[in-house]
């Protein structure tokens, strides 16, 4: 595709779709933090995953790069919608 004389090609992650897909983990933590009726930060999170607080923080870190999660600063900790 051309634009103004320049090759544009597709976005490597969503391959010219628009859409992101989202699989395994990821999927799940997003899932677990779509359910939560209000910001909660990653230790909580993890702490109703099952699983270690820096792997869930990776993984949030890793969906807001996304667009998919929303992080922000409260004081000293991350909260996360």
């Amino acid at each position: 595709m051309k634009q103004n004389g320049t090759i544009l090609k597709p976005c490597t992650r969503c391959r010219g779709t628009g859409q992101i897909e989202v699989t395994g983990e990821y999927a799940d933590t997003l899932r677990l933090l779509k359910r939560q009726r209000k910001e909660i930060n990653g230790a909580d999170l993890a702490r109703l995953a099952g699983i270690k607080g820096p792997a869930m923080n990776n993984r949030l870190v890793a969906l807001e790069k996304l667009g998919l999660a929303f992080g922000r600063w409260s004081g000293q900790e991350r909260l996360w919608s």
